[in-house]
């Protein structure tokens, strides 16, 4: 049912009803997204024990995820918004779901990755809905308070899903990070199903961007790809140069479609303001130095120095906890403070930590990382809340939605692209801790590279 009535009307008649279990089913369903992001992290080893995958597998089954959830993430909110964000909201949570418990039963790594390819379109379906559905929902404070603990629940949910993973594998076994979506999406769909407004403002009858995003599937999924066989054929090789040269032409392509469109799903003059190209590179550097190392330490953790599951989620506490306390307190400051030098400044930070954890050698201790950990937790608590804010507000209000999908699809962009080069980089290398010492030195120059540009195209903005 559409309703013709204006959005305030209706977001106060649901306020008044319902009171908070719409934000309920909307944290929920955040929180279980986002935590599927990180939470696999720490299971990698046992699915390659138990499925028998390579390294290029395990990539793909953190990959199929993001990069799903990268190409849908504009058309999703397009879609939501013609066809209903309540039943997009609830479909989406139903599929997610469906493809955990797919993905819990899977018997090969091709199944596997099919399903989390799957599990990132459903996710995208929901994320791309939220913030919607608050706004329909609540209405002054009420709305303020909504957004900040969504905010929050995406934020504990990255940063504690190696822990949570890290219980479940221990546990009762890696199938279980996924199969546990099913109860929690049962209830969300519940919640969402009894306290969401079926009553909706009217449609916008706008044209659904199909090509852009199939083609930057395709871009992405060949760069992945050539990144990940390159430990096979070399950079030099000429499978290497076809597949990576047919990837920039399927990014041209996109752009091209892009600025022919009349409703794109992405609005390419966003990036003629230095503020915004700035915070996407910012966001970029964030996932694709740091967390991108996630799996990879992980994998240092399990297989040579004999941790198991719950101890590496527990090792990762170093630098979740400097997230969660330094988090809120950049968030409620960075109004007062210029956000150009507090960006790169915490960038460059992140480049000094992930340096100090450079210098490990055969048999050292995991101990070696915790100085390090910690100042990257502190600096990615800085930036992370520093680059939403930037990603809203360097935008028009008509254009807030395009801007933070885009920020969305940045990161998830940043996090898979980074773990094929990481991946490539410790291919060349006999001994994994020479290897892993390596990709530190690799992150660390990413995150140094990322505050130098975000310096420059900040720099001149009064933020």
């Amino acid at each position: 049912m559409v309703d013709q009535r204006p959005a305030a009307e209706i977001a106060g008649h649901q306020d008044a009803r319902t009171g908070w279990w719409p934000l309920a089913a909307i944290v929920a369903a955040v929180f279980m997204l986002m935590l599927d992001a990180t939470v696999v992290t720490v299971a990698i080893p046992d699915m390659r024990h138990d499925l028998h995958a390579g390294l290029g597998d395990l990539q793909w089954v953190m990959n199929a995820y993001t990069m799903a959830m990268a190409a849908s993430q504009l058309t999703a909110g397009a879609f939501a918004d013609r066809w209903g964000r309540r039943r997009s909201f609830l479909a989406g949570v139903t599929l997610f779901a469906l493809a955990s418990l797919a993905c819990g039963l899977a018997p090969t790594t091709a199944t596997l990755i099919a399903a989390r390819a799957v599990q990132g379109l459903a996710g995208a379906l929901m994320f791309a809905t939220t913030l919607a559905l608050i706004a329909q929902c609540y209405t002054g404070q009420a709305r303020g308070v909504a957004f900040g603990v969504r905010g929050t629940a995406a934020g504990l949910a990255v940063v504690l899903g190696p822990v949570v993973g890290g219980a479940l594998v221990s546990g009762i076994g890696w199938r279980w990070v996924f199969l546990v979506n099913v109860p929690v999406g049962a209830v969300t769909l519940a919640v969402g199903a009894r306290s969401l407004p079926r009553e909706e403002t009217a449609p916008e009858r706008r044209r659904i961007d199909l090509a852009g995003p199939c083609l930057l599937a395709v871009s992405l999924s060949l760069l992945v790809l050539g990144l990940l066989r390159v430990e096979d054929h070399g950079w030099g090789s000429a499978r290497t140069g076809l597949v990576l040269g047919a990837s920039a032409v399927a990014l041209a392509a996109f752009l091209a479609v892009e600025s022919r469109l009349t409703d794109p799903m992405l609005d390419l003059p966003l990036f003629r303001d230095r503020a915004f190209s700035g915070t996407q590179i910012g966001s970029f550097t964030v996932q694709a130095s740091v967390f991108a190392l996630l799996i990879y330490v992980s994998l240092w953790f399990q297989d040579q120095l004999g941790f198991s599951a719950l101890k590496t989620g527990l090792c990762f506490l170093p630098l979740v906890v400097p997230i969660l306390v330094a988090g809120p307190i950049a968030g409620a400051v960075m109004d007062r403070l210029p956000r150009g030098p507090l960006v790169s400044g915490s960038l460059a930070l992140l480049a000094l930590a992930i340096l100090l954890m450079h210098g490990l050698a055969p048999g050292s201790s995991w101990t070696h990382l915790v100085p390090g950990m910690a100042l990257a937790g502190l600096a990615c608590g800085i930036a992370l809340p520093t680059l939403g804010g930037l990603a809203v507000d360097v935008a028009d209000r008509s254009r807030l939605g395009m801007a933070s999908g885009v920020n969305n699809t940045v990161m998830q962009v940043g996090s898979a692209v980074g773990i094929a080069v990481y991946g490539a980089v410790l291919s060349r290398h006999r001994v994994f801790t020479d290897g892993l010492d390596a990709l530190f030195a690799t992150a660390s120059a990413v995150a140094f590279c990322g505050a130098v540009l975000t310096a420059i195209l900040l720099a001149r903005k009064r933020l």
